[in-house]
C-alpha cells in the first residue's frame, strides 16, 4: 500500500526548480548537498514510517506518564515530568523526518506559529526545570498546569497547518464559553 503511494507521491525535486540559478539558490543547494551528505537520504516510504514511528513512540510514553500520576502526587515528580516531556519532544521530532530539521525550525517559527513554539518550547524547558529543582518540589499544581500548557500549545500549534482550523477552534471555545455563561 505504502509503496502506490510513494510512487504517486515522489516527485523529481530538480524538474521543480528553475533552470536559471541565483547566487542564493546556488549556496542554499551547496548547503543542502553538505547535510545529505551528513545524513542519509530517506525514501518518501522511510520518512513515513520514521515520522509515525516517533509520533506513536512519542504519545505512548506521553500518555504512559499518567500512570505515575500517584508519585506526582505523593512529591516525586521526576518520572511523570520526564516521561510527558520527552514523550512529546519525539513525537515534535518526527515531523523532521518529512521536511528536514531546517525546513521544520523555519516552520515552527513562522510568523504564524512563532507564539505557539515559544510557548511550547518554554512550557517545556520550565516544566523540567521545576521538576528538578529541590526549591519547587511539592509543586504538583504548577507541574500539572506546565504540562497542561504543553499539550495545549501543541495542540495550537497544530491547528496552524490545517486551513480555518483556529478560527472554528475559536469559535467552538467562544459557544462553549458563554453556554458556561448562560448556565450561571
Amino acid at each position: 500500500m505504502f509503496s502506490r503511494l510513494t510512487d504517486r507521491l515522489e516527485v523529481d525535486m530538480e524538474s521543480l526548480l528553475p533552470s536559471s540559478n541565483s547566487n542564493s539558490q546556488q549556496e542554499e543547494q551547496e548547503e543542502n548537498n553538505e547535510l545529505l551528505s551528513i545524513l542519509p537520504s530517506l525514501t518518501w516510504q522511510e520518512r513515513l514510517g520514521g515520522c509515525l514511528a516517533c509520533m506513536a513512540l512519542g504519545y505512548i510514553l506521553s500518555l504512559g506518564s499518567f500512570f505515575r500520576f500517584r508519585d506526582l502526587l505523593h512529591g516525586n515528580p521526576t518520572s511523570f515530568v520526564l516521561y510527558t516531556t520527552v514523550g512529546n519532544i519525539i513525537s515534535l521530532s518526527g515531523s523532521c523526518f518529512l521536511s528536514g530539521p531546517k525546513s521544520q525550525l523555519e516552520k515552527m517559527f513562522h510568523d504564524s506559529r512563532k507564539m505557539a513554539t515559544i510557548l511550547y518550547l518554554g512550557s517545556l524547558v520550565l516544566t523540567l526545570v521545576v521538576a528538578f529543582l529541590k526549591e519547587f518540589r511539592g509543586q504538583a499544581l504548577l507541574l500539572l498546569m506546565l504540562v497542561g500548557v504543553q499539550y495545549v500549545a501543541v495542540f495550537w500549534y497544530c491547528l496552524s497547518y490545517i486551513p480555518f482550523a483556529r478560527q472554528m477552534a475559536q469559535r467552538l471555545l467562544g459557544r462553549f464559553m458563554s453556554q458556561l455563561e448562560d448556565m450561571d
